[in-house]
């Protein structure tokens, strides 16, 4: 009875209080529903504590503040790092270091934001669309933060992308309702599979970031500048491989976690659902193209990172176009509003594949011998 008759009771006094502008009455009430709560619930863990972290969490916007500090210090740092490529601006370090610093400093806000989100829902906060592109987002600038030290350019690149995602995850058709978890995710395997997967989505980013500069990087290549530019396509290149290395080594452990994960849900380690197979595809197609300097035939820098972004698509495939497009076990993160990223997704690949025949022209021209150079 008291479920049944306290909720219009409420809404009475509500109504009176809005005339008399008493809300004496009302919040009474409001106090009798939050004593029941607190005293029969037994599905829901309703906490004052993490309500109130919740209200300040959607006050903070902290995703949307993480976006633009990306963005300003990520361009920032990939301006400085171009310049760099083809001028001295050792007086500049100061800048860098201090635009490093902005970037440790939002990123220390992110893992603060996904940490909140965490307590406040109670389980790892990668459990959807919104959750992984905030994830993706973090992952992403940690690779760009280890290999800062090997290559500034990769670290401004990385930064910028994470802004970029973070852009992506705050589009009208992302939902960053904190909602409880459907059951099939009720699971510590969600925790590390989703984890240790998605980050290798991150690293697969940065290489194709890294095959793009390169290319873009060929195409400026000309008499005067040919022997400096061949210097920085090693560089990218290696770092390049050396993100592969560890995008490809994380990618197949979560997908052998993912396996795991299955048996527990559904009683089998593998059942070629959607998500399962383009797991696997995304898996032999980096290995093919690790692996594609034991063919000195057809092993060269710009074959490679052209590689690498190709390479890229069936990691877009993997985590939009399954979830999206195909139906199976891994669909409930679907949303019909998702189809306008991919207008963008094909423009992206026409832009890519006009820059890739002009570096291919210009690599032939001028730079075939940075082949040897990276062997």
């Amino acid at each position: 009875m008291f479920v049944s008759r306290i909720f219009l009771w409420y809404l009475g006094e509500v109504q009176s209080a809005l005339k008399t502008q008493d809300w004496s009455k009302a919040d009474e009430v409001l106090g009798m529903i939050e004593t029941y709560q607190q005293a029969k619930s037994q599905g829901l863990d309703i906490s004052p504590k993490k309500m109130q972290a919740e209200i300040k969490y959607n006050q903070m916007n902290i995703f949307r503040q993480c976006k633009i500090g990306y963005l300003i210090a990520g361009g920032l740092l990939l301006v400085l790092a171009f310049a760099a490529m083809f001028n001295d601006l050792r007086k500049l370090n100061w800048l860098f270091w201090l635009l490093l610093g902005l970037v440790v400093a939002v990123f220390g806000f992110h893992t603060y934001g996904m940490g909140v989100r965490w307590y406040i829902a109670g389980y790892a906060p990668w459990s959807n669309s919104y959750e992984t592109m905030v994830y993706v987002a973090w992952a992403t600038v940690a690779a760009g933060l280890m290999f800062v030290r090997r290559s500034r350019i990769t670290m401004a690149l990385a930064t910028l992308f994470g802004g970029i995602i973070l852009f992506v995850s705050g589009l009208n058709w992302m939902d960053p309702e904190i909602s409880p978890l459907v059951p099939v995710l009720k699971s510590p395997w969600l925790m590390f599979h989703v984890a240790v997967i998605v980050a290798a989505y991150g690293f697969f980013g940065i290489c194709c970031l890294l095959g793009i500069t390169n290319m873009v990087v060929m195409t400026l290549a000309s008499d005067k500048n040919q022997g400096m530019l061949q210097t920085r396509i090693r560089e990218l290149t290696i770092v390049n491989e050396m993100a592969m290395l560890i995008g490809l080594a994380l990618m197949t452990i979560g997908t052998f976690l993912g396996a795991v994960w299955a048996n527990e849900s559904w009683g089998r380690y593998w059942g070629w659902d959607p998500k399962e197979t383009w797991a696997l595809i995304t898996m032999i197609v980096y290995a093919l193209v690790e692996h594609l300097r034991l063919v000195r035939r057809w092993y060269n820098a710009w074959s490679f990172n052209f590689l690498s972004v190709m390479a890229f698509c069936s990691v877009l495939m993997t985590f939009f176009g399954v979830n999206y497009f195909l139906s199976g076990m891994h669909s409930y993160g679907e949303n019909d509003q998702v189809h306008g990223i991919f207008i963008y997704i094909f423009v992206s690949l026409a832009v890519i594949v006009v820059i890739s025949a002009i570096a291919y022209w210009k690599y032939r021209s001028k730079l075939s011998n940075v082949n040897q150079e990276v062997e």
